[in-house]
């Protein structure tokens, strides 16, 4: 069904795989007639993205509805295949590339991440200090955007190890909705610590991914895989159809760069947030002293 064989690095400052038709028409076609048949969606996010969550009842009843949708998320939802991914990054990346300092070994087939609201002194509590024999996990969701939708340039969730997007659509480029990676401006290969959501004014447009039927990009989720969506806009277009997902960890991924690690910091503060993290000023990566 997923001809992964197809992907291919390109030249970016993390590790990033992409390839074109790496599902058949036919089934992009049937995933979205699935995804748009569904008579509820968990939430709405970024100006006009709606979500079938893995984890929530919806996403079961979703998956026991839909065929196709169910054979993917089988897939994906496998230790086996976790392996084919992992094993096709360290063979594509193999010199002065990150490195996941703790490889995990239990695959869990039926752990998410949990989205809900913690303070900084929870959110320490439940991350820990101890991030060795990690157990890992797939998060996944089925997702249609409306005009308006967009994301700022950011890095994900300090648990993740791979994130990947499947397009279902076709996207006009001057309708927008493009997948953007972008890179600090700098002439250093690293820094020294990464803030969650950079100022735009720090980064360049490394490379822009218009949505194409049935292409999947898959990149390592490292402290510097800043990445954003342009806005979309709706007009003489179809929705945005897409899958994305990641392979997460249940602690915090201690990531190497040339053996230099990083580990993540929290600041304390006492608003409440969600556990992915998406406040600039909640935590960064900064490197071992």
């Amino acid at each position: 069904m997923l001809k992964i064989e197809k992907l291919k690095k390109i030249k970016s400052n993390f590790p990033v795989l992409i390839g074109s038709n790496i599902i058949p028409k036919n089934i992009c076609k049937t995933l979205i007639k699935e995804i748009s048949s569904s008579k509820s969606f968990d939430d709405m996010i970024m100006g006009g993205r709606s979500r079938i969550n893995k984890g929530s009842k919806n996403f079961d009843k979703y998956i026991q509805n839909s065929k196709i949708s169910k054979k993917i998320f089988k897939l994906f939802n496998s230790k086996s295949f976790y392996k084919k991914i992992e094993n096709m990054f360290k063979k594509k990346f193999k010199n002065g590339s990150w490195e996941n300092s703790n490889l995990p070994e239990i695959f869990n087939t039926k752990k998410f991440t949990i989205k809900k609201k913690l303070n900084s002194s929870e959110l320490q509590k439940m991350l820990g200090n101890n991030y060795s024999n990690p157990k890992v996990n797939l998060d996944i969701d089925f997702s249609v955007s409306k005009g308006g939708y967009r994301l700022r340039p950011h890095r994900d969730d300090i648990t993740r190890l791979y994130n990947f997007l499947i397009y279902l659509t076709d996207i006009p480029k001057k309708n927008g909705g493009s997948l953007t990676i972008y890179k600090k401006k700098t002439k250093k290969n690293i820094r020294k610590s990464f803030k969650r959501f950079p100022k735009i004014n720090e980064l360049d447009i490394v490379k822009e991914f218009t949505p194409k039927q049935g292409t999947a990009v898959f990149f390592q989720s490292t402290p510097n895989s800043y990445h954003g969506v342009k806005r979309f806009i709706e007009k003489n277009c179809p929705k945005r159809f897409f899958i994305y997902g990641s392979y997460a960890l249940n602690k915090p991924v201690i990531w190497k760069f040339k053996n230099i690690p990083y580990y993540p910091h929290i600041i304390k503060n006492k608003k409440k947030m969600l556990t992915s993290f998406h406040d600039a000023n909640y935590l960064t990566i900064p490197a071992a002293n």
